[in-house]
């Protein structure tokens, strides 16, 4: 506490940190609002213009609370993995876009496809393990305003939504 109240020149007392388990109704809220932003950090990662996104929103669904950090670790990613869409509003070439497009959505990954809690059971809960690809929302679309073209690229997979979600077996 003494370090950021420090670095934000207040004192210890000025500062409030809030923390939200993954197993809690305000974790789960907390990740499934990242939609947009997964979607933003994939597309740096691609190195494309992020100057060129003229305004962004998402939608995710709300996983149920996990009995356990580790399994809601798993549900929240999946809310993003195979349940969030995004829209993205940005200017210039379709070709560009068209170019990048499929590279967006998490199932170009090659960890693409089953549960998130599966996959990281495969790598030993090593978070840098997992192809850094599968993190991003399950389907993105760019509307360019320039052209008025609309691009979509992959698709929600309800069925893995339903099962990481204790709703099927």
């Amino acid at each position: 506490m003494a370090k950021i109240a420090a670095a934000c020149r207040v004192e210890p007392a000025a500062v409030t940190l809030l923390v939200a388990p993954t197993a809690s109704l305000a974790g789960g809220v907390q990740i499934a609002a990242r939609s947009v932003e997964t979607a933003l950090h994939k597309l740096a990662e691609l190195e494309f213009d992020l100057s060129r996104i003229v305004s962004a929103h998402g939608t995710a669904p709300l996983p149920p609370v996990a009995g356990s950090d580790l399994a809601a670790i798993g549900r929240t990613n999946d809310a993003i993995l195979y349940g969030a869409r995004v829209n993205v509003a940005v200017t210039g070439d379709d070709a560009s876009i068209q170019a990048i497009g499929p590279q967006v959505p998490s199932s170009a990954s090659r960890d693409y496809g089953e549960p998130f809690a599966a996959i990281f059971a495969r790598y030993n809960h090593d978070f840098y393990a997992v192809d850094p690809h599968l993190f991003s929302p399950a389907e993105v679309v760019f509307q360019n305003v320039d052209t008025g073209k609309v691009h979509a690229y992959g698709g929600v997979a309800n069925d893995i939504v339903a099962r990481s979600f204790g709703l099927t077996s």
